[in-house]
């Protein structure tokens, strides 16, 4: 085996993606709710609205420091 085929091997071996349920995405935003450059995606992604978030915990001022991007 040549060393590109077995370095793209490995890579994959420690590069997986892990899958979010809804829920545990929502508990991740809300932890990292003060890094909002890491969770915009996140909350585009699975299309958040400002109810959700605010009843999972969230601060009212956080939730609307996100203005036009959530729902």
């Amino acid at each position: 085996m040549g060393k590109s085929k077995r370095r793209s091997l490995n890579q994959e071996l420690h590069d997986k993606f892990s899958y979010m349920t809804r829920e545990s995405a929502l508990e991740s935003v809300i932890k990292n709710i003060e890094h909002k450059d890491k969770v915009i995606d996140t909350i585009t992604l699975f299309g958040f609205t400002a109810e959700e978030m605010l009843e999972a915990g969230a601060a009212y001022e956080d939730v609307m420091a996100f203005g036009g991007i959530i729902k």
